[in-house]
Order: C-alpha cells, then sequence, then structure tokens
C-alpha cells in the first residue's frame, strides 16, 4: 500500500530560461508559463509527490504545427538531443528520430502522424492532467503500414531530482490514447497439436491481420512430473516468426523446437488444444537497453487513458523479490533511498479516480487487444483503480504475475478475454526467479491472474504455463475495505467512497475462464461466489483449489489430466481440492474430471476442530458429476466426536455422480483405485469414528443410496455398519 502524502493537488510548472528576444515573440505565452511554480506535485498515492521532470526547458512549442517545423518552437528550432521540451499547444509529432530527447512535458495536446513510420526516443514524457498524448484514436488509427514507436532512453537516474524513480518513463496525470491498428484475433487456439519440427500451425478460423514478421508465442503445454518443478523446470514455450500467413495456416520462419501437445478424455479422445498469440503491434512503446535502466508506464489521479493495440516491450522497472522503497517522512522529505522501488510497471495505474467525464464506453479506462511482451514482474497492474476495462491483451513472459489487481480495492473492473502465459515466480521456483525472501510473496508465486480482492468481473481469459497458478484470487485476508461509491470518486476522500467486507463479498464474476500447461494449480480460490464453466488441463497439482470465506459453488468444471503421469503413484494431480471446510458452504456441480489421480479431494484434519463464530456447519455436495479418475472422490470428514447436537462439523453429500475405472494406470495395492474412497492416503493407527459420506443415486441410478465410513484401521464394531461393495473404500451403509 502506497502512502498518502497530501490531500489536495497543488500546480505547478517550469520556470523558462528563454532569451528575451522569444520572450518578446511570445510575451503572453511565455508569461503564462512563468507563473506556474516549480516542485513536486502532491499526488495521492505517491509518497514524496511527482518530482519536476522537465523544469527549465530549452524548448516549448509557441503555435501548433508540426513537430518537423522550427516555427512551430520558441526557439526556431526543431528539438534535438538534449533538449527538455514542453508542449503547451497542439503540436503533431512527424518526424522518425533516434535523438535522445532530455524530457518532454505535455501540457497541450501532441499528436503523433497516423499516416507515416514515426518515432521519438526520450528519458521521460509526462503528461499533465491539462495535456493529451494522442497516438491514433478509434477513428483514426495508426495505419496498418506504418509504425508509431516511442523508445524510452537508457539513462543513470538523478535520485536527486527523482529520489523513488518515478521518472524515465511515461507518467501521466491527463489524457493518453494510443490506437494501433486492429489484429483481430488477437489471439486463439489451434486446430491441430503443434509438434516438434513443423514449420507450420493451423489454428480454428482464417487470420487476415496476422502478417509476414510477426512474432508470434505458444505456450509450454505439459503436464509437470515432481522433478521437472521447481529450479529444475525448463520451460517449452515457443517465440517464433511468421514468414507466411494463408488463411488458417501460419508459415514459420522457422522450425519449432518443442511440442505443444493438447489434453484429451480418459478414452484419448482430443478436446483440448493450446492457443497461439500475436505479439506484434504498430505502436511500439520500449525501453532502449532492457539490461540498463528500463522504461515504465505509470497513470495517476485522473488520468483518462485508452490504449489498444500498442505493444509494450521490454518495460517495466520493479524487480521480482524482495522490495526495497524509497522512504519519505510525513512532510514528503526523503529518509531513505531505495533499491527495488515498488510500482514501476510495465502497464501500471496507480490510484487513478478515472477521467471526472466518464468516456463514452462507460469505462474509466481501456485496455483492448495490447501485448506486453517480458517484464521484470507484474505486467499489467490495476491498484486502486475502478471500473477499467482489460480485453483481448497478450501478456507474456512476466514474473509475479501477468495481469494483477494489488491491494483489494479494485472495483467493477472487467477482465475479458485476455491470455497470460508464461509467469515466472517464487515459491517452488525461487532459485530460478531470483527470489531471495524467506516469507510469501503475494503476487510474485508466479500466476498468470492473481486478483487481490472479490470485486472484479473475470471471465473468458487464458491462463497458461505460470509457475504456479493460472488464476490466483486466495492472497488472504482483507477484511473491510474502502470502495468507491461512484465513478471518478477520489479514493481517498472517506465520502466518495464506502466500506465493503471482503470476508462476506463474493467475486462479481468467474466465468469462462481456462488454465493450462506447466503450472501447479488451474485456480486458487480464496474469496465466496460462484466458479461457471471453468476448464483446465494438465495442472501438475490441482485444477481448482477452494479455500472460501464462507460459499462457494463450483458450477461446471471440466478437468483434463495426462494419465502417463500417474504411473508414479507419487503424483497427485487433483480435479478439485477443497480445504477444511469447517463453517464453510461448498458445491460442486457438473464437475467433469477425467484422467486425474483425484476427481474431488478434501483431506481430514486429525486435531480437534471447531467451527467459525457466527458461521453455519461446513457442508461439501457433490452432485452430477463424471468422473473418471484413479480416485474419484476422496473426502475426510470430521470426527464424530467433534459434533455437537448430532450436526457434523464437516458433512458431504455425492448425488447423482457417476464413476468410471481410469484403466491403464499403475494398480497401488496400499491406495487401491476407487469410485469414492474414506480411506485414502490416510494414515495408520486411526480408529476414530468419523462422520460418513452421504451418497444418493449413485452411478445415476435412482435410489440407489447408501452411507460410507472410514475403514482403513476402524474396526468393524466401530461403525454403525461392515458391508463393502465394489469400488467403494470404506464400510458401506445401505
Amino acid at each position: 500500500m502506497a502512502l498518502v502524502i497530501g490531500r489536495t493537488p497543488m500546480k505547478f510548472g517550469y520556470m523558462f530560461l528563454i532569451a528575451s528576444a522569444l520572450l518578446a515573440q511570445d510575451h503572453q505565452h511565455d508569461q503564462k508559463v512563468n507563473q506556474m511554480p516549480q516542485g513536486p506535485r502532491m499526488v495521492h498515492g505517491v509518497p514524496g509527490g511527482v518530482p519536476d521532470f522537465c523544469a527549465n526547458p530549452t524548448v516549448v512549442s509557441s503555435a501548433s504545427g508540426n513537430w518537423s517545423d522550427p516555427a512551430t518552437w520558441s526557439a526556431k528550432r526543431v528539438p534535438g538531443a538534449d533538449d527538455r521540451v514542453a508542449v503547451t499547444h497542439e503540436v503533431s509529432y512527424d518526424v522518425l528520430s533516434d535523438a535522445t530527447i532530455a524530457c518532454i512535458d505535455v501540457r497541450g495536446h501532441l499528436r503523433f502522424a497516423t499516416n507515416a513510420n514515426t518515432r521519438l526516443k526520450t528519458k521521460n514524457l509526462m503528461v499533465q492532467e491539462e495535456g493529451y498524448l494522442e497516438i491514433g484514436s478509434t477513428a483514426m488509427p495508426v495505419a496498418s503500414n506504418v509504425m508509431a514507436e516511442i523508445v524510452i532512453a537508457d539513462q543513470k537516474i538523478d535520485r536527486k531530482i527523482d529520489p523513488a524513480e518515478l521518472g524515465a518513463g511515461i507518467e501521466s496525470l491527463g489524457k493518453i490514447t494510443m490506437h494501433g491498428a486492429a489484429k483481430g484475433p488477437e489471439f486463439l487456439r489451434l486446430q491441430q497439436e503443434a509438434l516438434a519440427g513443423q514449420t507450420s500451425l493451423v489454428v480454428e478460423q482464417p487470420l487476415n491481420a496476422w502478417k509476414t514478421g510477426d512474432f508470434l508465442v505458444i505456450p509450454d503445454t505439459r503436464q509437470l512430473r515432481d522433478n521437472q518443478r521447481g529450479e529444475n523446470y525448463q520451460p517449452q514455450d515457443e517465440k517464433l516468426e511468421i514468414a507466411a500467413v494463408e488463411g488458417n495456416r501460419i508459415t514459420l520462419a522457422s522450425a519449432m523446437k518443442f511440442a505443444h501437445k493438447g489434453a484429451g478424455d480418459a478414452d484419448g479422445k482430443l478436446e483440448f488444444l493450446p492457443h497461439v498469440g500475436n505479439l506484434t503491434r504498430n505502436i511500439l512503446v520500449r525501453s532502449e537497453n532492457p539490461k540498463g535502466t528500463r522504461g515504465h508506464m505509470i497513470f495517476m489521479s485522473h488520468a483518462s487513458i485508452d490504449l489498444r493495440y500498442v505493444e509494450v516491450r521490454e518495460m517495466g522497472r520493479t524487480r521480482l523479490g524482495v522490495l526495497d522503497n524509497t522512504e519519505f517522512d510525513e512532510s514528503g522529505k526523503l529518509q531513505k533511498l531505495g533499491t527495488n522501488q515498488i510500482g514501476r510497471y510495465a502497464i501500471h495505474f496507480h490510484h487513478d479516480f478515472g477521467p471526472k467525464q466518464t468516456p463514452a464506453n462507460g469505462y474509466q479506462f481501456t485496455l483492448i487487444g495490447n501485448v506486453v511482451d517480458s517484464a521484470p514482474k507484474w505486467g499489467v497492474t490495476v491498484h486502486n483503480s475502478h471500473y477499467g476495462l482489460v480485453q483481448d491483451n497478450v501478456v507474456y513472459n512476466t514474473h509475479g504475475a501477468g495481469i494483477v489487481t494489488e491491494d483489494g480495492t479494485e472495483t467493477a473492473n472487467v477482465f475479458d478475454h485476455n491470455f497470460a502465459l508464461r509467469s515466472g515466480g517464487s515459491g517452488d521456483f525461487a532459485p530460478r526467479s531470483g527470489y531471495s525472501g524467506a516469507g510469501p510473496d503475494p503476487g510474485g508465486e508466479g500466476a498468470g491472474f492473481w486478483f487481490r480482492g472479490p470485486n472484479n468481473y473475470i471471465r473468458n481469459n487464458v491462463a497458461a504455463n505460470a509457475d504456479t497458478f493460472g488464476f490466483g484470487l486466495a492472497a488472504g485476508a482483507l477484511g473491510t475495505v474502502r470502495v468507491p461509491s461512484f465513478k471518478s470518486a477520489e479514493t481517498n476522500k472517506d465520502a466518495d467512497t464506502e466500506p465493503l467486507d471482503t470476508t462476506d463479498a463474493a467475486v462479481l464474476e468467474f466465468a469462462n475462464n481456462e488454465a493450462y500447461g506447466a503450472m501447479q494449480t488451474g485456480l486458487a480460490m480464496g474469496w465466496n461466489g460462484e466458479v461457471r464453466n471453468f476448464r483446465v488441463w494438465n495442472p501438475s497439482r490441482h485444477g481448482v483449489t477452494a479455500t472460501p470465506t464462507d460459499k462457494l459453488v463450483i458450477d461446471g468444471i471440466t478437468a483434463r489430466g495426462d494419465r502417463a503421469v500417474l504411473q508414479d503413484e507419487f503424483e497427485t494431480p487433483t480435479g478439485v481440492w477443497v480445504g477444511n471446510y469447517v463453517s464453510k458452504n461448498i458445491v460442486i456441480r457438473g464437475a467433469d474430471v477425467q484422467g486425474m489421480r483425484m476427481g474431488v479431494q478434501s483431506p481430514f484434519f486429525r486435531a480437534d476442530q471447531r467451527p467459525e463464530p457466527g458461521r453455519g456447519d461446513g457442508s461439501m455436495t457433490i452432485e452430477n458429476g463424471r468422473f473418471r479418475d484413479y480416485v474419484g472422490i476422496s473426502v475426510g470428514t470430521s470426527y464424530r466426536a467433534n459434533s455437537t447436537n448430532d450436526k457434523p462439523l464437516k458433512m458431504a453429500t455425492v448425488r447423482n455422480s457417476v464413476f468410471a475405472p481410469l484403466g491403464n494406470v499403475a494398480r497401488f495395492e496400499n491406495d487401491p483405485p476407487a469410485a469414492i474412497s474414506m480411506n485414502y492416503r490416510m494414515a495408520p493407527g486411526d480408529t476414530g469414528l468419523r462422520e460418513p459420506i452421504l451418497v444418493y443415486d449413485f452411478n445415476g441410478q435412482r435410489g440407489d443410496g447408501f452411507k460410507v465410513y472410514y475403514s482403513l484401521e476402524a474396526p468393524r464394531s466401530n461403525a454403525p455398519c461392515n458391508e463393502t461393495r465394489a469400488g467403494i473404500e470404506g464400510w458401506v451403509c445401505k
């Protein structure tokens, strides 16, 4: 959480040192500029304020016109290397230049030409509240046959002027639109498996905007074994150049090194194929030297941001690992210089209240069809910013997480149809990722998508080969947070916000998402709500890890595993893993889980358990499911002795679900295959009576119902019944 310094924005500007002849030429304009006080601007969420990056400009616009026209500028010359430029008029950027501009301050309208190649190289570009940076618009995007480029120059940051390293990038308090040529679709699924040695790919629909020279990426789709995880992991995603496109066939400039297979049902029928994403856009924002000082993009206060079809390449400066922030006291005075500053990400909405007048599309900010390619930490970060649209973006090769909501206050943002792949993390992958902290690293585990709070819409997204989670929605307790009461609310003011108890709140929407390949868990769900139509394949540990605060419905999960992995008895991929659900209410409806060690598992806890105050008894219902796994369902209920008033602390019901043997997998006598097991992986020596699993309409047979009790070490006399039944591991009572 960023320290808040100040409540009231202060206007500031630049002291211009301009020759008296130039002052006479444009006395009124320069007098107005000189009246702006110099110094850092106090902005909510920015400790120490926003520095005056471009004080004392050497070149100032004196009239509207082309950047290339000397008459546009006060110095009667075109800005060049090391100039400090102030744009206070409408200036059309129409040059292709490699000269390094020291800084640009936009208070007027800086508009890039859309029909010619352009390049701007600068150490810093700041858009002030009244400023507008336009690189294409919805009405006039940058033409598909030209390129617009901003290069953030490699530099040594002056820590006296900029102690928190906020500069060396693009910062905005005002308006930015960047609209390149649409790629549609930005990513799509293969129609055939991609195999090593192939020089072409076939996708599910014709491609009209993908071109020769574009770069595409295809994820690592393997289900990793234990000896392939952690520091032993060798990535098999591939970044490939397009040689030609004809209809739905892509010819590659070089052969693929790895196989990128799909996943199928227990009979081997192919059901899922990986996606391929296009990484090339004709608006490019990049760092000059990714190994030097990298650039970043940050949008603050009432910034109005609309980015479409922009490639953000090798941007972001915050590194995965232990943060070391510059520190200020309450008056904004510098106390300590940091070495790994928080908040310098590739794309970062930082306490962005949104424009005071909501844009016509209804969203306070818009990211559509963009690319983030290679970042040392997060790719797209939404921090205490709200009512935004993040759609159709491809985020590749990030660390910690690809797309993030940072502190849990983020409200009513829509994350729709994005593709995040290859996110390195801490945890098991710490030696490889560079993480060196002793404790947990929230948002650094390695996730395609990581959401700190529940108050957003998450639909139609795809996550692939993230180190830990495809989707992480389980970052730990938040309690009550304050969220905006309306669009453009200034969330540093209590009057503009309202409380949200995240313990009771539900995720606004989680629907039609997919996760697969070279990851531990598809979805870690720690909030209330409903998971609808989730598809997950080839996770090495869990399709879904469920630890909700109170109530969770998983309605329609399809999970597929690589059956070959199960030849090793220590590999235990599970479709849905439910934590200790005392006082929780869990419903798993319409699950289709095949090729896993277990379809649904909830572990047994030998310790005494007590319900949470104010919560109900724990219950888990599994209904209308289909399971073809080594073990279909294994639920460790609670001890009967811990129940009160004949109400179980953990009650499990299986209703109208169908089980079929997996076949062609090694059988382990100590843990035999079963449709339902109360004994799987239970420790010996425990004879206590446990609550049963209640089974109704077993295998879809109406009226076939029974109870299943733990039987591994329990004597026959210690259960209400002692019958057995094929495919059931436990004592069975009719």
